[in-house]
């Protein structure tokens, strides 16, 4: 009976262990792929703000709406592994 019990919890365990490790690793490589695309939009809005004043208008919006997604992206990972250590999962 009690070989029984340590197998079930050990399978539980395992299955949020994975479950945990396998979001950790999304994330991760979520930030790797939000990073290189920031950096790429970030240079694109560098030369629109040279070719003039419509495509500088046209900058300053995608300028805002880069950065909110940069702290949406890596906010969400921080916060997500936040909640982790402090429910101790």
């Amino acid at each position: 009976m009690k070989l029984k019990e340590t197998a079930q919890n050990l399978a539980y365990n395992d299955i949020f262990d994975s479950v945990s490790g396998s979001l950790e690793n999304f994330t991760g490589k979520l930030q790797g792929i939000g990073l290189v695309t920031i950096v790429t939009c970030l240079a694109i809005i560098g030369f629109m703000f040279m070719f003039g004043e419509g495509p500088s208008r046209t900058a300053k919006k995608w300028l805002f709406y880069v950065i909110a997604g940069a702290f949406l992206l890596f906010g969400a990972a921080t916060l997500g592994s936040t909640i982790k250590d402090t429910a101790g999962f």
